[in-house]
Protein backbone atom coordinates (compact mmCIF):
# COMPACT_ATOMS: atom_id res chain seq x y z
CA UNK A 1 0.00 0.00 0.00
CA UNK A 2 2.91 2.34 0.62
CA UNK A 3 4.12 2.41 -3.01
CA UNK A 4 0.73 3.41 -4.53
CA UNK A 5 0.38 6.07 -1.82
CA UNK A 6 3.78 7.55 -2.66
CA UNK A 7 2.92 7.50 -6.37
CA UNK A 8 -0.41 9.21 -5.69
CA UNK A 9 1.30 11.89 -3.57
CA UNK A 10 3.89 12.43 -6.29
CA UNK A 11 1.21 12.87 -8.95
CA UNK A 12 -0.79 15.14 -6.66
CA UNK A 13 2.27 17.27 -5.92
CA UNK A 14 3.04 17.65 -9.64
CA UNK A 15 -0.58 18.58 -10.36
CA UNK A 16 -0.49 21.30 -7.67
CA UNK A 17 2.84 22.59 -9.01
CA UNK A 18 1.35 22.71 -12.50
CA UNK A 19 -1.58 24.77 -11.21
CA UNK A 20 0.74 27.02 -9.19
CA UNK A 21 2.92 27.98 -12.12
CA UNK A 22 -0.06 28.20 -14.50
CA UNK A 23 -1.74 30.68 -12.17
CA UNK A 24 1.57 32.51 -11.89
CA UNK A 25 1.74 32.97 -15.66
CA UNK A 26 -1.82 34.30 -15.63
CA UNK A 27 -0.85 36.71 -12.84
CA UNK A 28 2.20 37.96 -14.77
CA UNK A 29 0.04 38.61 -17.84
CA UNK A 30 -2.60 40.32 -15.69
CA UNK A 31 0.08 42.57 -14.18
CA UNK A 32 1.46 43.29 -17.64
CA UNK A 33 -1.93 44.39 -18.99
CA UNK A 34 -3.33 45.74 -15.67
CA UNK A 35 -6.33 43.38 -15.47
CA UNK A 36 -7.34 44.07 -11.87
CA UNK A 37 -10.23 41.59 -11.88
CA UNK A 38 -7.89 38.74 -12.76
CA UNK A 39 -5.37 39.93 -10.18
CA UNK A 40 -8.02 39.90 -7.47
CA UNK A 41 -9.19 36.42 -8.49
CA UNK A 42 -5.83 34.68 -8.94
CA UNK A 43 -3.25 36.33 -6.66
CA UNK A 44 -4.54 34.74 -3.41
CA UNK A 45 -4.49 31.34 -5.13
CA UNK A 46 -0.67 31.31 -5.08
CA UNK A 47 -0.58 31.30 -1.25
CA UNK A 48 -3.54 28.88 -1.05
CA UNK A 49 -1.80 26.40 -3.36
CA UNK A 50 1.42 26.65 -1.32
CA UNK A 51 -0.54 25.83 1.83
CA UNK A 52 -2.19 22.83 0.14
CA UNK A 53 1.12 21.70 -1.39
CA UNK A 54 2.73 21.72 2.04
CA UNK A 55 -0.24 19.79 3.48
CA UNK A 56 0.20 17.08 0.83
CA UNK A 57 3.99 16.72 0.98
CA UNK A 58 4.98 17.45 4.60
CA UNK A 59 4.97 14.82 7.31
CA UNK A 60 5.20 17.38 10.11
CA UNK A 61 2.60 19.91 8.90
CA UNK A 62 4.00 22.57 11.19
CA UNK A 63 1.49 25.24 12.21
CA UNK A 64 4.17 27.92 11.76
CA UNK A 65 4.24 27.29 8.02
CA UNK A 66 0.46 27.74 7.79
CA UNK A 67 0.58 30.92 9.90
CA UNK A 68 3.43 32.40 7.85
CA UNK A 69 1.78 31.76 4.49
CA UNK A 70 -1.67 32.73 5.85
CA UNK A 71 -0.46 36.26 6.63
CA UNK A 72 1.14 36.34 3.17
CA UNK A 73 -2.30 35.40 1.79
CA UNK A 74 -4.01 38.18 3.75
CA UNK A 75 -1.45 40.73 2.59
CA UNK A 76 -1.81 39.69 -1.05
CA UNK A 77 -5.55 40.38 -0.76
CA UNK A 78 -5.33 43.66 1.19
CA UNK A 79 -2.85 45.32 -1.18
CA UNK A 80 -5.31 44.94 -4.05
CA UNK A 81 -7.55 47.57 -2.43
CA UNK A 82 -6.68 51.27 -2.40
CA UNK A 83 -8.37 52.42 0.81
CA UNK A 84 -6.33 53.54 3.85
CA UNK A 85 -7.87 50.82 6.03
CA UNK A 86 -6.76 48.01 3.73
CA UNK A 87 -3.34 49.64 3.34
CA UNK A 88 -2.90 49.61 7.13
CA UNK A 89 -4.13 45.99 7.33
CA UNK A 90 -1.73 45.09 4.53
CA UNK A 91 1.19 46.65 6.43
CA UNK A 92 0.25 44.79 9.62
CA UNK A 93 -0.03 41.58 7.61
CA UNK A 94 3.37 41.91 5.93
CA UNK A 95 5.10 42.90 9.20
CA UNK A 96 3.58 39.87 10.95
CA UNK A 97 4.48 37.64 8.01
CA UNK A 98 8.14 38.71 8.03
CA UNK A 99 8.47 38.33 11.81
CA UNK A 100 7.02 34.80 11.60
CA UNK A 101 9.29 34.05 8.63
CA UNK A 102 12.41 35.05 10.57
CA UNK A 103 11.36 33.10 13.65
CA UNK A 104 10.45 30.01 11.58
CA UNK A 105 13.80 29.94 9.74
CA UNK A 106 15.70 30.30 13.03
CA UNK A 107 13.62 27.50 14.55
CA UNK A 108 14.07 25.14 11.57
CA UNK A 109 17.82 25.68 11.45
CA UNK A 110 18.12 25.55 15.26
CA UNK A 111 20.26 28.68 15.34
CA UNK A 112 21.77 29.40 18.76
CA UNK A 113 24.64 31.77 17.96
CA UNK A 114 23.20 35.16 16.97
CA UNK A 115 26.49 37.08 16.68
CA UNK A 116 27.01 36.10 12.99
CA UNK A 117 23.43 37.22 12.29
CA UNK A 118 24.06 40.64 13.83
CA UNK A 119 27.21 41.03 11.73
CA UNK A 120 25.43 39.91 8.55
CA UNK A 121 22.57 42.37 9.11
CA UNK A 122 24.84 45.45 9.08
CA UNK A 123 25.53 45.72 5.31
CA UNK A 124 21.85 45.26 4.44
CA UNK A 125 20.79 47.95 6.94
CA UNK A 126 23.46 50.27 5.51
CA UNK A 127 22.37 49.71 1.89
CA UNK A 128 18.64 50.14 2.56
CA UNK A 129 19.21 53.17 4.81
CA UNK A 130 21.37 54.82 2.16
CA UNK A 131 18.79 54.21 -0.57
CA UNK A 132 16.04 55.58 1.67
CA UNK A 133 18.07 58.69 2.52
CA UNK A 134 18.69 59.62 -1.15
CA UNK A 135 15.17 58.96 -2.34
CA UNK A 136 13.02 62.00 -3.12
CA UNK A 137 9.91 60.08 -4.21
CA UNK A 138 8.86 58.48 -0.91
CA UNK A 139 5.04 58.31 -0.81
CA UNK A 140 3.44 60.51 1.86
CA UNK A 141 3.17 58.72 5.21
CA UNK A 142 5.37 55.82 4.03
CA UNK A 143 8.70 56.79 5.59
CA UNK A 144 8.39 54.97 8.93
CA UNK A 145 6.72 51.85 7.46
CA UNK A 146 9.61 51.72 4.96
CA UNK A 147 12.14 52.00 7.81
CA UNK A 148 10.42 49.10 9.59
CA UNK A 149 10.33 47.09 6.35
CA UNK A 150 14.03 47.78 5.75
CA UNK A 151 14.91 46.53 9.23
CA UNK A 152 12.85 43.32 8.91
CA UNK A 153 14.17 42.53 5.42
CA UNK A 154 17.74 43.20 6.64
CA UNK A 155 17.24 40.81 9.57
CA UNK A 156 15.78 38.16 7.25
CA UNK A 157 18.68 38.54 4.79
CA UNK A 158 21.18 38.49 7.66
CA UNK A 159 19.71 35.27 9.09
CA UNK A 160 19.87 33.57 5.69
CA UNK A 161 23.37 34.84 4.85
CA UNK A 162 24.87 33.89 8.22
CA UNK A 163 23.22 30.46 8.07
CA UNK A 164 24.71 29.86 4.62
CA UNK A 165 28.25 30.39 5.90
CA UNK A 166 27.97 29.15 9.50
CA UNK A 167 25.56 26.20 9.48
CA UNK A 168 26.93 23.63 7.04
CA UNK A 169 25.31 20.70 8.83
CA UNK A 170 21.76 21.97 8.35
CA UNK A 171 22.03 23.83 5.08
CA UNK A 172 19.56 23.65 2.21
CA UNK A 173 20.41 25.38 -1.09
CA UNK A 174 16.75 26.38 -1.28
CA UNK A 175 17.19 28.75 1.67
CA UNK A 176 19.96 30.63 -0.15
CA UNK A 177 17.79 30.75 -3.29
CA UNK A 178 14.86 32.04 -1.25
CA UNK A 179 17.06 34.70 0.34
CA UNK A 180 18.36 35.87 -3.03
CA UNK A 181 14.92 35.97 -4.69
CA UNK A 182 13.10 37.56 -1.74
CA UNK A 183 15.75 40.28 -1.39
CA UNK A 184 15.55 40.92 -5.16
CA UNK A 185 11.76 41.14 -4.82
CA UNK A 186 12.04 43.75 -2.05
CA UNK A 187 14.63 45.71 -4.03
CA UNK A 188 12.29 45.72 -7.05
CA UNK A 189 9.35 47.04 -5.02
CA UNK A 190 11.56 49.50 -3.11
CA UNK A 191 13.11 50.96 -6.27
CA UNK A 192 9.70 51.24 -7.93
CA UNK A 193 8.08 53.04 -4.98
CA UNK A 194 10.96 55.32 -3.98
CA UNK A 195 12.86 56.11 -7.18
CA UNK A 196 10.83 55.35 -10.29
CA UNK A 197 7.24 55.92 -9.21
CA UNK A 198 6.68 58.13 -12.28
CA UNK A 199 7.06 55.10 -14.56
CA UNK A 200 4.06 52.83 -15.36
CA UNK A 201 3.71 49.91 -12.88
CA UNK A 202 3.78 47.45 -15.78
CA UNK A 203 7.55 48.01 -15.94
CA UNK A 204 8.09 46.39 -12.55
CA UNK A 205 5.08 44.40 -11.38
CA UNK A 206 5.39 41.45 -13.81
CA UNK A 207 9.00 40.99 -12.61
CA UNK A 208 7.87 41.36 -8.99
CA UNK A 209 5.20 38.70 -9.57
CA UNK A 210 7.77 36.26 -10.99
CA UNK A 211 10.08 36.87 -8.02
CA UNK A 212 7.16 36.54 -5.60
CA UNK A 213 6.12 33.10 -6.87
CA UNK A 214 9.62 31.68 -7.31
CA UNK A 215 10.84 32.98 -3.94
CA UNK A 216 7.97 31.46 -1.96
CA UNK A 217 8.16 28.20 -3.86
CA UNK A 218 11.85 28.17 -2.82
CA UNK A 219 10.77 28.82 0.77
CA UNK A 220 8.40 25.84 0.61
CA UNK A 221 11.20 23.62 -0.74
CA UNK A 222 13.55 24.83 2.00
CA UNK A 223 10.99 23.94 4.68
CA UNK A 224 10.55 20.42 3.27
CA UNK A 225 14.35 19.96 3.08
CA UNK A 226 14.86 21.26 6.62
CA UNK A 227 12.15 18.97 8.02
CA UNK A 228 13.75 15.99 6.26
CA UNK A 229 17.24 16.85 7.56
CA UNK A 230 15.96 17.38 11.12
CA UNK A 231 13.99 14.12 11.04
CA UNK A 232 17.11 12.19 9.94
CA UNK A 233 19.17 13.78 12.73
CA UNK A 234 16.55 12.89 15.33
CA UNK A 235 16.37 9.27 14.13
CA UNK A 236 20.17 8.96 14.32
CA UNK A 237 20.12 10.41 17.84
CA UNK A 238 17.45 7.91 18.91
CA UNK A 239 19.46 5.00 17.47
CA UNK A 240 22.60 6.13 19.27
Amino acid sequence: MQLPTKKYNFLQENAILGLLFSFSIIEVLAELFSFKVILFAFRPLVAILLIYLYWVTSKERNVLFYMTVFFLLLTSIFILFESILFLILGLIGIFTHRILLIFYIIKLNKIKDFVPILIAIIPFVFIFSYLLSISDEIPKGSYYPLVAQNILVSILAGVILSNYFMNDSNNSPWLAIFGLLSTALYFTVFIEKCFLSNLPPTYFRPLAMILYVTSYYSFYRFVIDAETINAKKESITVIQ
